[in-house]
């Protein structure tokens, strides 16, 4: 972009030099001003170029889908939270852990938002950098923005690009799918405040998750008696519902397992990412205890699902999986 500088092409962008042309394209040597700096230091302005590339018809600098604007040109990393940015439910089968880029992917995408230049709530929109959410995969998020992912989302495609209307290349999936390899929690989160799971008892052998091959082993604690006790004398509720998948990400199948506090009807139920029930793997009354389900996967498309616990007629949990 730093050859553009100057020109009157960038007129009206925040990147003309009588806007924010000196901070974005501060130098030839700094080419990567114009989408880290936003990234990590100064939040992003909702000013062309920097939205989304629906709409633009191939050309970047053109008017885009307007996605986000957290834009303080402070030149300091700070803790940005836009509380203009409507909070994603948990339960959404759309809520991702990769934040502000699955938005991203959604606003190109998905055509529940890619069939206009208007302004919409997108899930994820709260997500990380545009937010803090205890699920945010924050490591991956931000390699994937040195990986160039941002320059993509507003239409500055990957060098292996070479033309027509899919813009999604080889290199731009290596970025949209890499991962650290540590993809998981060692148990779930909660549902509501304080969000984080009751902690791990220090009066007994756990594995805390770490050996893939004890999965579940957080909900067998939940029974243990040494939790539970203490727990009811300061009156402080257990969670109602414990859920989780091994392998995730899956192949062929994979195994649910849960742990309901209390009685009641039991249905767990898979969607894919756009909201579409895809399998009812249970739906019975069952007692309080520790449950499995097998789900048979072989058959079903590659990506992501979304695994929902539901007591009596209320979501409970909802659990992400990747199938690949």
């Amino acid at each position: 972009m730093f050859g553009l500088k100057g020109n009157a092409a960038l007129n009206g962008t925040a990147l003309a030099e009588n806007a924010f042309g000196g901070l974005l394209l501060p130098a030839a040597k700094s080419p990567r001003s114009v989408d880290l700096w936003p990234i990590f230091h100064t939040g992003v302005p909702n000013l062309k170029p920097y939205q989304l590339a629906t709409g633009k018809g191939g050309n970047p600098l053109a008017e885009g889908k307007p996605f986000i604007n957290n834009f303080l040109p402070n030149g300091g990393d700070m803790l940005r939270l836009n509380m203009a940015v409507t909070p994603t439910k948990r339960t959404d089968p759309k809520f991702s852990s990769l934040g502000l880029v699955q938005a991203a992917v959604l606003g190109l995408t998905d055509t529940n938002y890619n069939k206009t230049t208007k302004l919409q709530w997108i899930p994820n929109m709260d997500g990380f950098p545009n937010g803090r959410r205890l699920e945010d995969d924050v490591t991956r998020i931000e390699l994937q923005a040195v990986g160039g992912v941002v320059l993509a989302a507003i239409g500055l495609w990957y060098d292996d690009y070479t033309g027509g209307p899919n813009p999604v290349t080889p290199q731009l999936v290596n970025v949209l799918t890499y991962n650290t390899g540590v993809n998981e929690n060692d148990t779930t989160l909660r549902l509501h405040f304080p969000y984080q799971q009751l902690p791990w008892a220090g009066t007994h052998a756990c594995n805390c998750g770490v050996d893939k091959n004890q999965e579940g082993k957080r909900e067998a604690d939940v029974e243990d008696a040494n939790i539970i006790q203490p727990l009811d004398k300061l009156n402080i509720a257990t969670p109602e519902v414990a859920l989780s998948a091994f392998p995730n990400p899956v192949v062929n199948s994979n195994t649910i397992r849960y742990h309901v506090a209390t009685a009641g009807n039991v249905t767990i139920s898979v969607y894919d990412v756009s909201g579409k029930q895809v399998a009812v793997l249970l739906n019975k009354h069952q007692d309080a205890g520790t449950y499995s389900v097998q789900w048979n996967t072989g058959k079903i498309a590659r990506g992501t699902y979304f695994v929902n616990a539901v007591i009596d007629g209320n979501t409970k949990q909802s659990l992400r999986l990747v199938k690949e």
